[in-house]
């Protein structure tokens, strides 16, 4: 039926979108966040067929066909079915995991990234931040938040994680994805944060880790200095709030997380025996006794003893920098337990607004703010870390997400995004801080 008047209404802020059919009675909505709708159909001389619920999920395209029947325009047909679960208009695979989940499932640390291991052909990685995807390494994926990327190319790190409550759903398209979603060899995670609608909603949250509800450390026990059990407290709190500032046409959403976050790490190194400190290097490492040379003759020292008017001034200094051992032998014969420091705050502002029938934008503004303190395994803050971060670190990442949409006509429709990342990475070092930016566009 060409020259039908299809009419799209978002129920929760009202906003319509209004399209017309062609010759082949085909019609075409484009650029439709995520939500729930109602369609209207309206032709001369035919009944109004009005589907009052269909759900759009994300990165999700859905078809709808309509047959009309002769009558007035004055009568309707409503209908009460959703949209057919069998989409025929996309060969994209993935799995799209909803709000209702994403705030009733427990996950450690607050992040959505753990749900990824719901959608068949995703793993999670030991030790990674990032999904396996297919098999692919997990820095070849991309990530778009509400519909721009927030992926820095390199080193292949995401600019932020939304708060978990901030989220509307988020969907992982592990294989044949349009070409539209370009650079990347991996799959992607394409995710929509909440927006405001007519009605104002709002939560506030605290969730609590204490290391009284906790098992002992197996290799922390019990000693007359420390009797307790090694600290592990987490606090996560924040809220989100979302609603009209102008009824039908302007909606705003914000929220913030802070984590405040204290845990006692066990770091094992080796440090130089009593009798290694005097020269005297007797003790069997590794099932033997080492041979100390003369470096002047490259001969035997005897009886392995460094004359102590041999000794280097600059290692004895180096040498009373380290701690005497806690236990014996010469390998990993030294622990120490400290209290590993991790503060976060993190916010977003969205604002949502119609200009018009014809013109609708938005702007989100996301900010995130780390400071990490970690254990080193000698308590003057030297030694090596085999993993995370290697030192004190102040990390700030910022996000500006923007996008104008423009109706050209019933069928055609103009699309302006733009992002905007910045993530900087302070190390301090000796009372100076190396930063790193990187800012894509």
């Amino acid at each position: 039926m060409p020259h039908a008047t299809v009419t799209l209404l978002n129920l929760e802020t009202n906003a319509f979108f209004s399209s017309a059919s062609g010759q082949d009675g085909r019609y075409l909505f484009n650029e439709v966040r995520p939500g729930r709708y109602s369609v209207t159909v309206e032709a001369d001389g035919f009944q109004k067929i009005i589907q009052p619920a269909v759900t759009l999920a994300a990165g999700e395209r859905i078809r709808l066909d309509f047959s009309l029947t002769i009558g007035s325009i004055e009568e309707s047909l409503t209908i009460r079915a959703d949209a057919p679960l069998l989409r025929t208009e996309s060969a994209d695979l993935g799995h799209v995991i909803d709000q209702r989940r994403i705030v009733d499932l427990p996950l450690n640390g607050r992040s959505f990234i753990s749900l990824a291991g719901l959608v068949p052909g995703v793993a999670l990685p030991s030790g990674s931040a990032f999904p396996r995807i297919n098999g692919g390494r997990p820095r070849t994926n991309e990530y778009l938040f509400d519909g721009v990327t927030v992926l820095q190319p390199e080193p292949g790190q995401v600019t932020f994680m939304p708060v978990v409550d901030a989220i509307q759903e988020f969907k992982i398209e592990t294989n044949g994805a349009p070409a539209e979603r370009g650079r990347f060899n991996g799959g992607v995670v394409n995710l929509t944060t909440k927006s405001g609608t007519n009605e104002f909603h709002g939560t506030a949250f605290e969730f609590l880790r204490n290391e009284a509800l906790n098992a002992r450390n197996l290799f922390a026990p019990p000693r007359a200095s420390s009797p307790g059990k090694p600290l592990f407290r987490r606090n996560q709190f924040g809220f989100v709030l979302g609603g009209p500032i102008v009824h039908d046409k302007t909606f705003f959403f914000v929220d913030y997380q802070g984590s405040r976050q204290t845990i006692a790490r066990v770091r094992t190194s080796t440090v130089p025996t009593a009798l290694q400190r005097q020269g005297i290097f007797t003790e069997t490492v590794a099932g033997f006794v080492p041979e100390i040379l003369d470096p002047a003759t490259r001969r035997p020292l005897s009886n392995n003893i460094i004359p102590e008017n041999r000794m280097d001034p600059t290692a004895i200094s180096l040498l009373s920098r380290y701690p005497l051992p806690t236990s014996g032998g010469t390998a990993n014969n030294y622990r120490r337990i400290g209290n590993e420091t991790d503060n976060q705050d993190q916010y977003d502002i969205r604002v949502d607004h119609r200009l018009g029938a014809m013109n609708s934008l938005f702007l989100r503004y996301s900010s995130l703010t780390d400071n990490a303190d970690p254990v080193t395994p000698l308590p003057d803050g030297s030694g090596t870390l085999a993993s995370g971060i290697l030192g004190r670190t102040r990390t700030a990442g910022q996000s500006l997400a923007s996008n104008f949409l423009h109706v050209l006509t019933p069928s055609v429709r103009g699309l302006t995004s733009r992002s905007t990342l910045f993530k900087t990475t302070g190390r301090l070092r000796g009372g100076s801080i190396s930063t790193q930016a990187f800012v894509t566009r």
